[in-house]
């Protein structure tokens, strides 16, 4: 007896996407639209890159959800929309670090005042780190005209994810050009607040632990490291 399958199956988020006017929240809530995602999806990509929705997108990230929706859902959409921005799919990479009215949305969560949902506080930090692996150009450029962004790290110092984030921006930049950029990024740091002091001074000996095992793994380094060679004087 033979079977016979339908190769040509349409998604739900296909179908959905073919409705007249659907919602960003009605296709996060399928549970293929990861997975769709990363598959690339084009109709899916072009739907998600919209400006609207970019910013839906960096909201959901960088905004605290109503405090009158069910625990069990309240970081469901802040969540699927984190996935979505760091699925390293390209064109989302491309749109969202392309776009300096995304990244200064995106900035804007560092001036919410102590402390920060350490949930959101998560996904703003895996976000920016994503770019900054993705499109580390485009990040340190808008990074160095902002003059307070180390003073709002600082700021969140309480929190991990942010201490983290400062870690990998200054560690894992290359090339040495770029890396140089973020010294000029991290200069000027302000005093930090009483009683903070031993995340910053943890996460600075982190900066100088990982710049010497970089170092003692090349055979020859073409010139010092600009960012090592500060913190270490």
């Amino acid at each position: 007896m033979f079977w016979k399958f339908d190769l040509n199956t349409t998604s739900h988020v296909d179908k959905l996407l073919d409705k007249e006017h659907v919602t960003l929240q009605e296709l996060m809530d399928e549970d293929d639209i990861l997975q769709e995602c990363k598959a690339q999806n084009q109709k899916l990509l072009d739907f998600l890159c919209r400006q609207q929705c970019m910013e839906e997108l960096v909201s959901l990230i960088t905004q605290d959800p109503p405090l009158d929706m069910e625990e069990k859902v309240r970081f469901k959409y802040p969540n699927t929309a984190c996935e979505l921005l760091t699925c390293d799919v390209p064109q989302i990479s491309d749109r969202l670090g392309g776009d300096e009215s995304l990244l200064s949305l995106l900035y804007d969560f560092l001036d919410h005042e102590p402390p920060l949902n350490p949930l959101l506080a998560s996904f703003f930090s895996k976000t920016i780190g994503n770019l900054i692996a993705r499109k580390t150009e485009q990040v340190i450029t808008f990074l160095k005209k902002k003059d307070k962004f180390i003073s709002l790290v600082l700021k969140h110092i309480g929190t991990s994810a942010l201490m983290d984030l400062l870690l990998r921006l200054v560690s894992c930049v290359e090339p040495a050009g770029l890396r140089q950029d973020v010294l000029h990024v991290s200069l000027g740091v302000p005093p930090v607040p009483e009683g903070r002091g031993s995340n910053a001074s943890q996460t600075l000996c982190d900066i100088v632990r990982l710049g010497r095992d970089q170092g003692s793994q090349l055979q020859e380094a073409l010139e010092p490291d600009p960012l090592l060679t500060a913190l270490e004087s």
